[in-house]
């Protein structure tokens, strides 16, 4: 941070206060004076990092001769008093094994749990912060406003807007289009792969840092055939003689030679931008001319401000640039949000950006937090079930003068003890079980142990289980007077049984509402992957036609209806499921001039509807009378009611110049995530402008395959064959949330067996007290089951007070979440 008054960094305050707290006060003026100034050496090249380091070396001076000592009452605790301390507490442990163990369990499982949540909270929270202009890195997003009201939020924006910031913005320092990512041949002689990549403009890598291992980022992308690849992709075709692919000629989608102009490094795990090549934009451009229109979307694009820039002026400024453009055409204001934030922050409301994955981390980081309370209490009910057993031990020691500082120093000693032990458990628990949790959840984190960050945390951790998991029974223990505590009395009151349920009741309340949560958020993720979409989805291939495939349709299809297990063959302009091609300019009898409506547009052949089992709702398909010209449209259902007649079928529709009819209307499917409301849609009879192959089996799967495979290579020879499965298309979009998922169902488990193991803790404390009425009352003939039930019987009531109050909690909280949503699973107890 920096003083508003001098102008130089200083130092966390916080951080600072806990030195002037523990540092003897003799030596804290000169240590906070050295260590201020080598913070300020540190900050100038970067304030978090001399944060973290001014914190580090804060923890470093932990240690005899620099700490002060400590007072409680008038009773000075020095090094060899906590020694004694610690000393007995392991005793004790020793000596009652079996709670020791019981209290171990819980802590260990509860800090392992914390520690695995809070390495994935951590990966979320630290994607693409590493971008060394990270704080002036910005994304241009564009608000589609329809006539009725409603905002699309998108990230395609019109190229020449790059111009216009480039030319006319003096606080902007670089800016960059990005396409979406792309998927191209690369052949260097006899070796070719399929590669993942973007086209991006001349400045792309002096926005983003993605260090150049070979070559210069500055002029990389300057020549129309130039390209950059990556590490991994120049060791791919240029093996061990990659330093030494700079100006190499590798040949791209069997259509242009390419130069290679740089190498760069890998982009990290926590880069949201993945990618093993950047070609020019100006390539793509010359190829695809529409994307230099003010009213088309071609590209992603981005900025940075020069230093001091102020960018609420800028914000303001570019507000309207799309609409001063195309004289309100469309009303389409332009806004920027910070780079940084896009992951976390990627969906949005009426234009604002209102959540995303920054939902999951939330829920993710208060199950964290959650079971380390659950394990703390288990720990505070068993250590105050105990007091009576610690009764004499407390009244022998206060009649030889300790005081009540010094007793409560002793259990938050013990309580220390076990957090240690559990910690150092629960580390090497993480350490061997990550790379299942990486399995799971599709990351690659690691347990550094050079990392600062990472000590931080466990001292962290260590800081508040030990305080939150001793804070009562030092208080409680410490409280008993002499004279019952030397009569072994203690504390035997109702008092402490009310507590000791109280917190029984807070566990299971906490373990409930995780319950609550954990049904609902796996019947959604079940709601999502097995709904009706309006379409068949399984049993579907599909496939590119690239190469020479690309405009023989027909020749395709023929060659294909001869496999046995084919079905249906189709060919459209993109993946039905997952389609943005629209346009804003349809018009039909009747409608405003001014009404903006963003309306999809598919491409289809004429066996669209029958290879994917859709269904029209009324009119015909494209039949052989409407094969002859692209000029005939089906609308889906959403569309027909925007356009308000009772029967569009046979009214006149024009867009993209061309004016035609609409032939039927298909029922509703979903063509974008679930999250989504079903947008309009237009579906084009022109197979002229189909690239893509959709191919429903039946019979043997891998036959088919085989067969098919086969076939496209005949046909296509220079291309590799590769293919992909519709419904599995489908479910990778909805990894991320079934990885959430999946945690949440583990650590609502780990949360309930927590809660059960503190209910065997009190429940065996309880039977160990009624051993003498037990045993009356089996001498009087009491069952086995009899007695069962009276032990449990208290404990039941207790969750079924848990339960009245975290249900409807649980019901608010997951309603709520579920309205993230614009399809959802029905809340309700079956």
């Amino acid at each position: 941070m920096k003083d508003s008054k001098s102008n130089m960094p200083k130092p966390p305050s916080l951080i600072l206060r806990f030195l002037h707290w523990f540092c003897d006060p003799r030596l804290v003026e000169d240590v906070e004076g050295d260590l201020t100034e080598l913070y300020q050496l540190r900050a100038a090249t970067g304030w978090r990092k001399a944060d973290w380091l001014f914190a580090k070396d804060v923890l470093l001076l932990l240690r005899p001769g620099i700490i002060r000592n400590l007072e409680f009452n008038n009773s000075h605790t020095n090094f060899d008093m906590l020694y004694y301390h610690f000393k007995t507490a392991f005793r004790l442990a020793t000596r009652y094994k079996g709670y020791a163990l019981l209290n171990l369990s819980g802590l260990v499982v509860g800090l392992a749990s914390c520690l695995l949540i809070l390495l994935w909270v951590d990966d979320e929270m630290s994607v693409d912060k590493f971008h060394v202009k990270s704080d002036r890195l910005y994304e241009v997003f564009r608000d589609m406003i329809q006539s009725s009201g409603e905002i699309e939020t998108t990230e395609a924006i019109p190229q020449p807007l790059e111009l216009e910031l480039r030319n006319s913005y003096p606080e902007v320092e670089h800016v960059s289009i990005l396409s979406w990512e792309n998927e191209l041949l690369f052949r260097l002689d006899n070796k070719t792969s399929y590669e993942k990549g973007r086209y991006a403009s001349a400045e792309f890598f002096q926005l983003f840092s993605f260090p150049f291992l070979v070559g210069d980022p500055a002029t990389a992308l300057r020549d129309v055939h130039s390209v950059a690849i990556s590490e991994r992709l120049a060791k791919k075709f240029f093996g061990d003689a990659w330093h030494e692919a700079v100006g190499q000629i590798i040949k791209i989608d069997e259509r242009q030679e390419f130069t290679v102009t740089g190498v760069f490094e890998n982009p990290p795990a926590s880069s949201s931008l993945d990618f093993d090549y950047i070609l020019p934009a100006k390539e793509y451009i010359q190829r695809n001319d529409w994307v230099e229109s003010w009213f088309n979307g071609g590209f992603r694009m981005y900025l940075t401000l020069k230093e001091g820039a102020d960018i609420d002026a800028v914000r303001k400024r570019i507000h309207q640039e799309v609409n001063k453009h195309t004289d309100n055409a469309a009303d389409e204001p332009i806004y920027l949000q910070r780079f940084a934030d896009n992951y976390l922050y990627s969906d949005f409301q009426r234009g604002v950006a209102s959540g995303g994955r920054i939902e999951y981390v939330r829920i993710l980081a208060a199950i964290a937090f959650f079971i380390l309370l659950i394990a703390c209490i288990n720990f505070m009910n068993l250590a105050t079930a105990r007091s009576s057993t610690r009764a004499r031990e407390i009244g022998v020691k206060k009649v030889m003068g300790a005081q009540r500082g010094s007793l409560s120093v002793q259990f938050f000693a013990e309580s220390f003890l076990h957090t240690i032990a559990s910690i150092l458990v629960a580390l090497l628990i993480v350490y061997l079980s990550l790379p299942y949790f990486n399995d799971l959840t599709g990351k690659t984190l690691i347990l550094d142990l050079t990392e600062e960050k990472l000590w931080l945390g466990i001292f962290g951790i260590t800081l508040v289980t030990g305080l939150l998991s001793g804070s009562y029974p030092a208080l409680l223990l410490s409280s008993f007077k002499t004279i019952n505590s030397l009569k072994g009395k203690g504390q035997r009151g109702s008092k402490g049984v009310y507590l000791r349920h109280g917190l029984a009741t807070f566990q299971f309340a906490l373990s409930i509402f995780l319950i609550g949560g954990t049904i609902v958020v796996s019947r959604q993720m079940d709601y999502i992957l097995s709904k009706d979409l309006g379409l068949d989805k399984s049993n579907v291939i599909m496939l590119y036609m690239e190469g020479e495939l690309y405009g023989k349709n027909e020749t395709y299809r023929t060659a294909l209806q001869q496999i046995p297990e084919v079905k249906d063959v189709t060919f459209t302009s993109g993946n039905p499921l997952s389609y943005g091609s629209s346009t804003g300019g349809a018009v039909w009898e009747g409608k405003n001039p001014n009404d903006v409506v963003e309306i999809n547009v598919l491409r289809v052949d004429a066996d669209f509807l029958k290879t994917m089992d859709i269904n029209l709702a009324e009119g015909q398909d494209f039949t052989n009378n409407f094969r002859t010209d692209s000029s005939h449209f089906l609308v889906n259902e959403v569309l027909a009611d925007i356009m308000g007649f009772d029967n569009p079928v046979g009214k006149k529709l024009s867009f993209w110049g061309t004016d035609g009819m609409i032939t039927g209307v298909v029922k509703d499917f979903h063509m974008s995530s679930l999250y989504e409301p079903i947008k309009p849609l237009i579906i084009r009879y022109d197979p002229k402008s189909t690239g893509s192959a959709f191919i429903r089996t039946q019979g043997s799967t891998q036959q088919a395959i085989a067969r098919i495979e086969e076939v496209t290579r005949k046909l296509n020879p220079s291309f590799p064959f590769r293919y992909s499965f519709l419904d599995q298309e489908y479910a990778n979009r909805y990894e991320g949330e079934r990885a959430v998922s999946s945690l949440v169902n583990i650590f609502a488990i780990v949360s309930i067996f927590l809660s059960c193991l503190g209910l065997l803790g009190l429940s065996s404390f309880s039977a160990d007290q009624r051993s003498k009425e037990i045993g009356i009352r089996k001498v009087h003939g009491a069952r086995t089951s009899g007695l069962i039930f009276l032990l449990s019987r208290s404990y039941a009531s207790l969750i079924a007070i848990a339960f009245v109050i975290a249900a409807p909690i649980s019901y608010f909280y997951m309603q709520h979440w579920l309205n993230n949503f614009a399809f959802q699973t029905e809340l309700n107890l079956f």
